[in-house]
């Protein structure tokens, strides 16, 4: 009979234990990104009344006799499925659609990851966890290490525009203020008719210049590039008739010279948020990519992009419009220079290999293998969308069904135990 009572107790234990996940579940219904635990039951060592015998040819062959010694926890396994979408109208409030963590760091550096996408900005910029952890920064859509940055939006720039001085080197492609095409443009100087051609293919600015030049040799008129990103030229010319749009995205014409047809920006953050230059941070929003667009109190806008080569690269579009990029932005200052607006994501061989850490997050695990960093959108990664959370992924009504019968089984074996414990009661009162 004792033996009845330890197989009896091995089941109360395990079923409180399963009423313990149950009620972790429960309580973490309405946690952000909470994924659901489940548990799973394995028998213990069977005692061996008698192995069984083959069959002969006098006889049948007998089973093996065993009476079980009870029910052990076999695993506690995580649900790693998407949780619904929780709409809360704040731009910095993301879910990741597919697969993916954000990674966080701690002020030791040490990362930790997340489905947690309820995001703010600190007074630096930084963007952080709802604990304060800074999110980290991608740099590149696909790497084996984590980028070692974290994502910080300046609070207020000092934005400066100016012409291009190497606009002479600059192709048809590389121009933030025209979008020239290639084509011929008729032209008189006094009662002579020429025809300058934009060559084919994505010329630089100085190809153009030299083959208009060479169109109006002996005419009086001579194109040139001057240092501020415009085009000139001296002499009296009329433009009659173009197939290319050069004239109209130069804005060249009798009052010559052109609008600046390439721009730079220096970009800086001021510390003197009094300082009148200064443009304040006024909203940010995010993309499917996980990249970061911070819109400024005079409406112009920075952000980044990811180009051919899979570098990241500034953009800022200007309060007029004019987009401006890649080495035409440059970031100056301690903490524009430092800024990154990718977000990055992280995936592992095993995700169920993670261990379950406080606030939402998760740390590596011996389990996991290897862990992958890049960008939302790219390669295995899912998409980013913005406005909203990941809510909990428990079922309620699967949580219910489990704890009935997880009830049941202990009440079940306290009967078996309780049983048990009479008989051996009434064994002890044979000898009086």
């Amino acid at each position: 009979m004792s033996q009845a009572l330890h197989t009896s107790s091995t089941g109360i234990n395990a079923g409180q234990q399963q009423i313990n996940v149950i009620a972790n579940n429960v309580a973490n219904i309405n946690t952000t990104a909470f994924k659901a635990a489940n548990m799973t039951f394995e028998t213990l060592y069977s005692k061996n009344l008698s192995y069984g015998s083959a069959a002969t040819n006098e006889g049948g062959g007998t089973n093996p006799k065993q009476i079980g010694l009870g029910v052990k926890v076999g695993g506690i396994t995580r649900n790693f499925t998407s949780g619904d979408f929780v709409s809360t109208g704040r731009d910095m409030d993301l879910m990741i659609s597919g697969n993916g963590f954000f990674v966080v760091q701690d002020s030791e550096g040490k990362l930790y990851y997340t489905r947690d996408g309820v995001f703010s900005t600190d007074s630096e910029g930084n963007v952080v966890t709802q604990s304060g952890m800074k999110v980290v920064a991608a740099q590149s859509p696909y790497s084996n290490s984590s980028s070692g940055e974290t994502v910080q939006v300046p609070k207020n720039l000092r934005a400066e525009v100016l012409g291009d001085p190497g606009l002479a080197g600059k192709t048809i492609s590389q121009l933030n203020n025209a979008s020239i095409t290639t084509g011929t443009i008729d032209v008189k100087v006094g009662d002579a008719e020429y025809t300058l051609t934009v060559p084919e293919g994505d010329p630089t600015i100085q190809s153009i210049i030299d083959s208009f030049n060479q169109s109006l040799d002996g005419s009086g008129v001579t194109f040139s590039i001057t240092g501020d990103g415009r085009i000139s030229y001296t002499g009296d010319i009329e433009f009659v008739d173009a197939e290319s749009n050069f004239v109209g995205q130069t804005g060249i014409s009798n009052s010559n010279p052109s609008k600046q047809i390439n721009q730079v920006v220096n970009l800086s953050e001021m510390v003197n948020y009094n300082d009148n230059n200064t443009i304040t941070l006024m909203s940010t929003t995010v993309d499917e990519n996980g990249i970061i667009a911070a819109t400024y109190s005079d409406g112009s806008i920075l952000t980044q992009y990811v180009d051919d080569t899979y570098s990241v690269h500034w953009k800022y579009t200007t309060s007029q419009g004019v987009t401006i990029r890649g080495n035409d932005v440059q970031a100056e200052g301690t903490s524009i220079a430092n800024s990154n607006f990718v977000i990055e994501l992280a995936t592992m061989v095993n995700e169920e290999g993670l261990v379950s850490v406080n606030n939402n997050l998760w740390e590596w695990g011996a389990d996991v293998g290897e862990v992958y960093y890049g960008m939302a959108g790219e390669v295995s990664f899912g998409s980013i969308e913005s406005g909203g959370y990941e809510g909990s992924n428990v079922d309620i009504a699967a949580e219910l069904t489990n704890m009935i019968t997880a009830q049941r089984m202990i009440q079940m074996n306290s009967r078996v135990f309780s049983t048990a414990s009479s008989i051996m009661e009434t064994l002890a009162y044979l000898g009086q």
